[in-house]
């Protein structure tokens, strides 16, 4: 299904989710850039962050459009993400907490070595700058301020290391020096579209198992089917789409193109519509009995 059809059709949180990453990708908020200064840093060895909220939670963990930036609420259904405690992710001292006129309350805080971490669209904000805080001490809540939290509870979350060495971290934006980031000794972020579910706030798992979407980019209107090759049951618009999974069936060939993949996805149109499958054959890039994402990640078997 087309990223622009999901509007189109009801589910919990599919709405309010997609515009949260309309919002992202136009987050114009980064007070200077990576590129302000010649000087090029070492990077030092990372603190052990927790993710920012207290011992013995579960949280979900989106990239969206505006990876290696984590936009965060919490499991099971979101209930209880606003007003939820945010807490310092290492030891360390506050040099930024204000309002912001795009990002809402934010707080970043220097933990040394270079490495800063950055909330907004808090509630409130309980530290000022200069404030010497430990780990997992409460230093706000997480709130929706900010027009680019879309009025919709969330914490945004960012990892940087200062690249240039002129003493503070860029954020909020592509080209500021926010970095992958690490919870627990787990890696997120590192690609955009990613989802993690049930994240430990103190640790105790790995990364979730592969996401439950990959987004591609199809070339033409793709037939769907009920079953690889079976009836047809309607279409998959050209253009940006998600697919959940790939089972291996009759080939699908045109010239010297061809491809035995099909992959299970929501039609933009048809009956029924849901849990289809069209052939791996009009991705638009790479190649042959090739099944991957956009970013070049194999997608996973059904």
């Amino acid at each position: 299904m087309s990223a622009l059809s999901l509007l189109r059709r009801p589910a919990f949180g599919r709405s309010v989710l997609l515009a949260l990453t309309l919002a992202a990708a136009a987050l114009p908020i980064a007070t200077h850039t990576a590129a302000s200064a010649s000087a090029k840093v070492a990077m030092a060895a990372r603190p052990d962050f927790q993710l920012p909220f207290p011992c013995g939670q579960q949280w979900r963990l989106d990239t969206w459009a505006h990876s290696p930036a984590l936009d965060m609420v919490k499991e099971p259904n979101q209930v209880g993400t606003e007003g939820a405690p945010f807490v310092a992710a290492a030891a360390g001292r506050v040099v930024q907490s204000f309002f912001h006129s795009n990002a809402g309350n934010m707080i970043q805080i220097d933990h040394g070595g270079g490495w800063f971490t950055t909330g907004i669209h808090l509630q409130s904000r309980a530290v000022g700058v200069g404030a010497v805080v430990s780990k997992g001490q409460v230093i706000g809540a997480v709130g929706r301020t900010g027009p680019t939290s879309n009025n919709h509870p969330h914490l945004h979350f960012e990892q940087a290391f200062d690249s240039n060495g002129d003493g503070v971290a860029s954020w909020g934006a592509a080209g500021t020096e926010r970095v992958s980031q690490v919870f627990n000794g787990a890696t997120y972020g590192t690609a955009n579209n990613q989802t993690y579910r049930n994240v430990n706030s103190c640790g105790g798992t790995q990364p979730p198992p592969p996401p439950a979407k990959y987004y591609v980019d199809t070339f033409a209107a793709a037939p769907g089917y009920s079953t690889p090759g079976g009836t047809r049951t309607g279409t998959l618009n050209a253009g940006t789409n998600y697919v959940f999974c790939k089972v291996w069936g009759p080939i699908v060939q045109v010239g010297s193109a061809y491809n035995h993949w099909w992959l299970k996805t929501d039609l933009d149109s048809g009956s029924p519509w849901q849990n289809q499958y069209v052939s791996a054959y009009y991705l638009t890039r790479w190649g042959n009995d090739e099944a991957k994402d956009n970013n070049g990640v194999v997608i996973r078997d059904c």
